[in-house]
């Protein structure tokens, strides 16, 4: 065989497999470019999410917080009409009858 033959088809080889090889890494290159992007894209839903369950925790701890103070508050009013009460019952010479369980109560 002619030296020139050989020589010219290992080149030719070779730019084949160089070839071959540049389009896998390209492809390769490619898939992983677009699992970056699902990833960011995912990444960026559960922020959203997290955000979103994050405003509506803090919106339902200040709605409870602000039904604590209500009954809390209720519970101070009723107290005092019940020792109101309680003074104008002693007053007419009246003793209310507290069990054990009301003073516990």
């Amino acid at each position: 065989m002619d030296p020139g033959v050989i020589v010219g088809a290992a080149g030719a080889i070779a730019g084949l497999v160089s070839t071959v090889y540049t389009a896998r890494q390209a492809r390769k290159a490619e898939q992983d470019k677009e699992a970056a992007s699902e990833r960011a894209a995912l990444r960026q839903v559960e922020q959203g999410a997290y955000q979103r369950a994050s405003a509506f925790d803090v919106d339902t701890q200040a709605r409870m917080q602000a039904e604590i103070a209500r009954q809390s508050e209720q519970i101070r009013t009723l107290q005092r009409q019940a020792a109101r009460l309680t003074r104008q019952i002693t007053q007419v010479g009246l003793v209310p009858d507290i069990t054990e369980e009301d003073e516990h109560a």
